[in-house]
């Protein structure tokens, strides 16, 4: 598949094509966004000191949903650029309201 679906609360919400080009600059931002997560990271108030993939994706799709609540359109293309391209086997992301914090699942191809 070529598209990574975003859903909130089962509704989808947002499409990234999966196929999209990026320029040089663009490609560095991404390196810099995990030399800033290599510092450290907050996921629901707990610092991970050295998060690993999985965690920086939570992390970056956390990000995203703001970004789409906020309607930045920079950050939600930064956003699901940073996932496909460390997770070119991501599908899906989901986020679920979970009493007071936002639980985030993934979809991957098998």
């Amino acid at each position: 598949m070529s598209i990574l679906a975003v859903f909130i609360n089962t509704e989808m919400v947002y499409e990234y094509d999966k196929k999209t080009v990026l320029e040089d600059l663009q490609l560095a931002f991404l390196d810099r966004m995990d030399t800033d997560m290599d510092k450290g990271i907050k996921i629901r108030g707990e610092l991970l000191k050295q998060p690993d993939g999985n965690q920086r994706a939570i992390f970056v799709a956390m990000n995203l949903i703001r970004a789409l609540q906020q309607d930045n359109e920079a950050a939600k293309t930064a956003s699901c650029a940073y996932l496909v391209s460390r997770h070119p086997d991501l599908l899906e992301v989901h986020a679920n309201d979970q009493a007071s914090a936002v639980d985030i699942e993934f979809v991957r191809l098998n």
